[in-house]
């Protein structure tokens, strides 16, 4: 075996500076015997279940040493304590070598045929070289390890960090923020100046402030800001930070972390703009008209300008709804919504409140009358017609117009004062707009009231069936009874029906309402069919509204009521008014054939105030036409009128139809109606609207 002649027994500082070398390029896998084999000199391998093996031999072959580092958690195989052994032959002692913690982790074998002092002050001296080397490379691999994960988690993290030294200037920066930031890993030297010019110039003074601040009071920091990528692109970032001082307590080094935040902004401002935006159209909705108009309100009390409120409602919107379908009413709303936009003009909100109602908020009026003004190019704005589906519709509006009073203006007083303006408007006819005033607060609270009680009269059987009588012309015969609905009011008295129905139309409560009477008024007809015999052709004649027959349902409700009531189905008469079968004349028509083939009479009251085309009127199944009062009150001395019923009369002869006279008054319209070939009327002359008991008390006679 060769003998290495440069290395010296003893405390020698080559040896000790080679030893350590050689254990930290220790890299290849050998066995016990295999090293010993090939240790010719100093050397190093890495062995089963060891990280680092050093076998030493002396310059007079006369010392073997042999190190073994354990890998891991392996096993100790030898006695950790110094031990001596001698024997005839050979001298060997181990010692341990221990981490800083003093924990044990391998051994140092050393064994020669004669020991000597120095050789075991070598060994002593290697084992504490050894341990330290061991320890370091360890912590310099767990070191490099732990930096590579941090690059990792801050890649997957999507979070950057910086270091930047405050006296040089020298700021690193992570590849992750050079990434955050739109750039290349260390694509450039990261100075604080390159990092300002990366920002948002909107953004850069705050950024500054708060970083002098942090050094100034060595308080952390966090805050956002924006930073522009070479491609225009603006991102939102997060950034946290703390200044570290250097030993005399200045400011040193600013150390950080920072994140894109941008798609969570976007995330969050659209939840923002969802929260108070409508959906449908894309305008404001309540929440934020009413923010902004305490806004508004708040600038106009500082500058005692004039602020205006447009409440605006699309008449007859539940027609198209009922008529065309939901989404033909949306399209009907985003249109309206898109030229009311389009017409006030960036200056005012337009906001949709809800449903088919809509806000203009006017802001800094010159001019109270301005309001109106708007309110009227409004109307003429959406008086063109509105494209639907291929056809068109014509569209109109009631507005209420609410004014800024005072100091004590509050938003939710003048959005309910535009409301009560805006029902007043409609009141009033329709297509117009209408200015607050004091009495009409007391209206819209009434019209509140209404509302709630006849929801309690529905349930508390307050209504009530009263029965005008239907004459023939001719012989004065009772042919028929209209049924009209009362309300039996338990404090108020008889409340007459102008006062609910307009109501209960808005509301919807008039299905139920209609319905009740319909049902109503076949039990009694019954009664009366049974008990008095002789009168078993009397007929009674029931209104319906346009929202009853746009129930799907709506001939089968109506079969069930024939059917549990046992009256004749001849001797029902169902009365349309003329302006609701137009809303919608298709499906008007399909639910009249139905009801046509269910047996029931049908009839159009009002005949004459509508618009239906004598085309139209042609193909629907009726059997009788009910000329309006407003015709009727003039004959015999209007020639005008009695032209008209003249002519009513006529086409319904040439239709096959009857006629029927409403608001008959005076013996000289019943004259004249009776030359005109009229078959039946009401009114007044004959008999105003009973309750059953007293018809019941005529039929006696």
């Amino acid at each position: 075996m060769p003998t290495v002649r440069d290395v010296e027994i003893g405390q020698s500082s080559r040896a000790l500076a080679r030893a350590e070398a050689l254990i930290d390029l220790a890299t290849t896998r050998k066995s016990v015997g295999d090293l010993q084999n090939h240790a010719v000199q100093l050397g190093a391998a890495n062995l089963p279940g060891a990280t680092v093996a050093l076998y030493y031999l002396s310059v007079d072959g006369t010392v073997l040493m042999l190190a073994a580092v354990s890998g891991g958690d392996a096993p100790v195989e030898r006695p950790v304590d110094a031990e001596w052994t001698t024997s005839a032959r050979r001298s060997a002692v181990d010692i341990a070598l221990r981490r800083d913690s003093g924990e044990p982790f391998a051994l140092l074998a050393v064994t020669a045929p004669v020991l000597k002092e120095d050789d075991v002050a070598f060994a002593l001296r290697l084992a504490e070289v050894t341990a330290v080397s061991v320890t370091r490379a360890r912590r310099e691999e767990e070191l490099t390890r732990s930096e590579a994960r941090l690059i990792e988690a801050q890649r997957i993290s999507h979070v950057g960090s910086y270091d930047f030294e405050i006296a040089t200037n020298t700021n690193i920066w992570s590849d992750q923020l050079y990434r955050i930031y739109g750039r290349e890993p260390q694509s450039f030297m990261a100075t604080y100046e390159r990092f300002m010019e990366m920002l948002h110039p909107d953004d850069r003074e705050h950024v500054a402030a708060v970083h002098q601040h942090s050094m100034a009071t060595l308080e952390p920091y966090e805050m956002e800001e924006r930073v522009i990528w070479p491609d225009g692109q603006v991102r939102t970032l997060a950034s946290w930070g703390e200044v570290v001082p250097d030993a005399e307590g200045r400011p040193a080094r600013m150390v950080g972390i920072c994140w894109d935040i941008t798609e969570q902004r976007q995330i969050e401002e659209q939840l923002v703009r969802e929260a108070l935006h409508d959906k449908l159209t894309g305008l404001p909705n309540r929440a934020l008209l009413v923010d902004r108009l305490a806004q508004a309100l708040a600038s106009v009390q500082r500058h005692r300008r004039t602020l205006g409120v447009l409440f605006i409602d699309i008449d007859r919107f539940k027609v198209i709804n009922d008529s065309l379908g939901h989404e033909a009413g949306d399209e009907v709303l985003v249109e309206v919504a898109r030229r009311l936009s389009a017409l006030v003009g960036p200056g005012h909100t337009v906001a949709r409140f809800g449903g088919d109602e809509f806000v203009v908020l006017c802001e800094d009026l010159d001019d109270p009358a301005e309001a109106a003004r708007v309110a009227d190019r409004i109307q003429a704005e959406l008086s063109r017609p509105v494209p639907v589906r291929g056809s068109e519709l014509f569209v109109t509006v009631s507005t209420g117009i609410a004014l800024s009073s005072g100091d004590d203006d509050v938003a939710s007083s003048m959005l309910r004062d535009a409301d009560a303006a805006m029902y007043q408007a409609k009141q009033d006819g329709r297509a117009r707009s209408a200015v607050f005033a004091d009495a009409m607060r007391a209206q819209a609270m009434g019209r509140l009231d209404t509302e709630v009680e006849l929801r309690r009269a529905l349930a508390d059987d307050q209504l009530r069936v009263h029965y005008q009588p239907l004459r023939d012309v001719q012989t004065g015969a009772l042919v028929g009874l209209e049924a009209l609905v009362r309300w039996q009011h338990p404090v108020r008295g008889l409340v007459a029906p102008m006062e609910f129905i307009p109501i209960a139309e808005e509301t919807g409560l008039i299905v139920p309402l209609g319905e009740w009477v319909l049902e109503a008024a076949c039990v009694q007809l019954a009664t009366w069919h049974r008990d008095f015999p002789e009168h078993g052709r009397l007929s009674v004649a029931v209104n319906l509204s346009g929202s009853q027959i746009v129930q799907a349902d709506f001939v089968e409700r109506v079969a069930r009521i024939l059917e549990r009531t046992g009256v004749s189905r001849s001797a029902l008469e169902l009365e349309i008014t003329e302006s609701v079968l137009m809303r919608d004349a298709e499906k008007a028509m399909a639910v009249l054939h139905s009801l046509k083939a269910l047996g029931v009479h049908l009839s159009v009251d009002d005949f004459g105030t509508g618009y239906s085309s004598l085309s139209y009127l042609r193909r629907f199944p009726v059997d009788a036409l009910k000329i309006d009062r407003s015709f009727v009150d003039g004959l015999g001395q209007e020639a005008e009128d009695s032209a008209i019923v003249q002519a009513i009369q006529a086409l319904a002869v040439s239709l096959g139809m009857t006629t029927v006279a409403e608001g008959v008054e005076t013996a000289m319209q019943l004259d004249v109606l009776r030359h005109l070939g009229c078959r039946r009327a009401q009114g007044f002359w004959f008999s105003e609207a009973a309750p059953a008991d007293q018809i019941t008390a005529l039929l006696a006679v």
